[in-house]
């Protein structure tokens, strides 16, 4: 008997203080994919979700039908047109792969963080409306980011969920083949899954939560040492997305074993106990600009005897991230560097459409004179006067080489490679930027190296990010720097005005204020 399984992806990060709304062509413009051809086509042999898929259909010998695979840039709620239309487009494959027979199982590639203007839960909504279709004897295994909002509601319309065990996100499709795989055993009838979730009242934001490092290392070493136990089929730590400020929204931990409750029950509580246990490891990790000038002023003299000889400094801010939902057109990063009179900069990247049409007007070695970012709104910047020489037009896409979804093509829209001077003020040397028209973080060295820079060859790179660019670039550097500019995807959660969190919350709110002890 062949099992026949349908399979999807929609995937957004929802940062509800952004004021750019996530609509449809939002959706469209990341690369949308509908039915089997197009989805083998842009995501086979991928690290992906569904490249894992793919991949574990053919071990596994069931048939894969794919209906659609899609994730949106983190920005503003997803409109109701937008989550109906998904919606509607997943539904509708449902349905006509159930009128060729019946569906043996699903396989879905969530978030986990999605808001839309209808639910504050959007990945639950999409399980139920997923489950009102297939019933609830077809099984669903669902795959979820580390920093997903774990709802019960989630947990109650999956058979299982997967959650990624890395931050840098390097087992996308890992986790997708676990998860098929996973599938195949519930299909076979071989495993009962029971699960037990918990939601401690932590809310930390993600600089200090990458996998390699404490404390989110000993949390995850803890979950796969008890998922050595045959009993324990999955144990999913997610460190939560806070600008979802729904109730919902921090940290989440789900046990599922194989009908064994009062384990799920016993391993999730003692994992809970460990991440209270360890809270306060994830605070801090940030720079002040003040002392990433100290940094590259000692970059200069070559009087730290602890910093590596070679490589680029990497300055990341972290508070125009576009992977948590900044609109990426500060240029607050160039500025600095302007400021601190940094010659062998580059910078990746400022989103401004308007500089970029300029650009392509002037044409290659044209010259413009610009007010360059800050135009989305005043959180994130304001915009700065630059005068600006076209070394480079382009399409702006470029194939993700890796680690961290490696083979993904990477789309930025038409993108102008500027070489920017102040356009007033005291001379400072030039700064190479990159201006997209659309928002993406960098999280790839393609994403120099297809624009002309080699980017082990500069004294600094300037980038927007939290996490997920260490994959990539924490190996050609010589220091990382994390500073937080004005934006709204910082570390300093006092930025931020919520209103349908949990409370009280860590660290929101003082430890003996919170009735919890782990």
């Amino acid at each position: 008997m062949t099992f026949r399984v349908a399979a999807a992806q929609i995937a957004h990060e929802t940062n509800v203080f952004s004021s750019v709304p996530t609509d449809y062509a939002a959706f469209v413009a990341s690369g949308l994919s509908i039915g089997a051809e197009a989805i083998i086509a842009n995501r086979a042999e991928t690290n992906t979700e569904f490249g894992g898929f793919l991949r574990a259909a053919t071990v596994q010998g069931f048939e894969l039908l794919p209906i659609l695979a899609v994730w949106a840039t983190p920005s503003g709620k997803v409109t109701r047109d937008a989550a109906e239309r998904l919606t509607r487009i997943l539904t509708d494959g449902l349905r006509e792969a159930l009128a060729d027979g019946p569906l043996d199982g699903v396989l879905l590639a969530l978030h986990g963080a999605m808001v839309t203007e209808v639910d504050d839960d959007g990945d639950g909504a999409i399980l139920q409306a997923v489950r009102e279709i297939v019933g609830p004897d077809v099984p669903i295994v669902a795959t979820l980011d580390l920093h997903a909002n774990i709802s019960p509601r989630m947990v109650e319309l999956a058979d299982i969920l997967i959650g990624y065990e890395t931050y840098p996100h390097i087992d996308m499709a890992e986790r997708g083949e676990e998860a098929a795989a996973t599938l195949a055993r519930l299909m076979r009838g071989e495993i009962a899954p029971t699960a037990a979730l918990r939601k401690p009242p932590m809310l930390p934001t993600s600089q200090r939560m990458t996998t390699g490092r404490m404390p989110m290392r000993a949390l995850m070493d803890q979950a796969r040492q008890m998922e050595e136990d045959p009993r324990v089929l999955n144990v999913t730590i997610a460190g939560g997305f806070p600008p979802g400020d729904n109730p919902d929204a921090g940290f989440g931990i789900v046990v599922t074993t194989d009908n064994d409750p009062g384990l799920a029950i016993a391993l999730a509580d003692e994992l809970t106990a460990a991440a209270w246990s360890l809270r306060d490891g994830f605070l801090g990790g940030v720079a002040s600009f003040a002392h990433a000038a100290e940094l590259i002023r000692e970059l200069a003299s070559g009087d730290d005897p602890e910093m590596p000889t070679s490589g680029p400094l990497v300055l990341v801010d972290i508070a125009d991230n576009p992977w948590t939902g900044g609109p990426g057109d500060s240029a607050e990063l160039v500025r600095f560097l302007f400021t601190e009179q940094v010659a062998g900069g580059a910078v990746a990247l400022v989103r401004d459409p308007d500089v970029v049409q300029e650009a392509i007007a002037a044409g290659p070695g044209g010259r413009i004179v610009v007010e360059l970012g800050g135009k989305t709104d005043r959180l994130h910047g304001d915009p700065l006067d630059v005068q600006a020489y076209v070394k480079l037009l382009s399409d702006g896409k470029y194939v993700n080489d890796g680690p961290m979804m490696a083979g993904l093509t990477v789309d930025l829209g038409p993108t102008a490679l500027l070489l920017c001077e102040p356009a007033s003020g005291p001379p400072a040397p030039p700064v190479e930027v990159l201006v997209t028209t659309r928002a993406e973080t960098p999280i790839d060295l393609n994403v120099f190296r297809a624009h002309g820079i080699e980017p082990t060859r500069r004294r600094v790179l300037g980038l927007k990010g939290k996490g997920h660019f260490r994959a990539a670039f924490e190996p050609i550097a010589r220091r990382v720097v994390l500073v937080e500019g004005p934006g709204i995807t910082g570390a300093d959660l006092s930025r931020l005005t919520f209103h349908n969190i949990r409370r009280p919350i860590w660290p929101l709110d003082p430890v003996e204020a919170i009735a919890f002890s782990g």
